[in-house]
């Protein structure tokens, strides 16, 4: 579904040229769960940024279902195909938490009674009640805030699911609850879910974990 093929991204200043990701080629399929791990500045999170279509590498191919990124509406592709959960949630504090949830339907012109229902199904699916639906993002814990996020991505209907640090800003319960539905919606729901993470519980819950180290794909387990 997802394929890099020996992607170089690179940030220069007037000092220095930096090879963020340096020849990274790998595969994504749907009904996997990806960990990507790595310390801090080894490339993970520009990499997935590489992924959603925000950016295009400088050399090499980002492709979906074989269409290079590059070549594409990368705006449409982010809104139909792809969904990214951050570590701070990204939520509209002005927004309940149903008007969260279907935010993705309101930008593709669904009718609001249809986007509405479609979100709440996803939003009661990952373990919110009814009563929380009506509430505002500040009214719930980090790791209710952390499933509207995800019942967002749901609710999109994308295929590929990208997730920046998303157990970073929770506690160990909550953390490890997310994992366990980030891997549901991978093996249950058949999509392509890929995880940049320092967390090693995810590692353990992931079907692939990739180890990127200096820009390069160190390794593969």
């Amino acid at each position: 579904m997802l394929t890099a093929t020996d992607v170089t991204y690179v940030y220069r200043n007037a000092y220095q040229t930096v090879y963020a990701v340096n020849g990274v080629s790998c595969t994504f399929d749907p009904g996997q769960m990806y960990a990507i791990m790595g310390a801090s500045g080894s490339g993970k999170t520009t990499f997935l940024s590489l992924l959603a279509g925000l950016d295009v590498p400088a050399q090499g191919e980002i492709t979906f279902n074989g269409e290079p990124t590059r070549r594409m509406d990368r705006d449409k592709y982010r809104m139909e195909h792809v969904s990214v959960i951050y570590q701070n949630f990204n939520l509209f504090a002005h927004l309940t938490v149903l008007e969260n949830g279907a935010y993705p339907l309101y930008m593709r012109k669904m009718a609001k009674k249809e986007a509405d229902a479609t979100a709440r199904e996803k939003l009661l699916s990952v373990g919110l009640t009814e009563d929380q639906l009506r509430r505002f993002p500040n009214m719930l814990s980090g790791g209710e805030q952390q499933r509207v996020a995800i019942a967002r991505a749901l609710a999109s209907g994308s295929e590929v699911i990208l997730a920046d640090e998303p157990t970073g800003n929770l506690d160990q319960t909550n953390g490890k609850n997310i994992i366990e539905i980030l891997g549901r919606l991978a093996r249950e729901e058949n999509r392509c879910v890929i995880v940049v993470t320092h967390d090693p519980t995810v590692a353990e819950a992931a079907d692939v974990v990739l180890h990127m180290q200096d820009g390069k794909l160190a390794e593969q387990s």
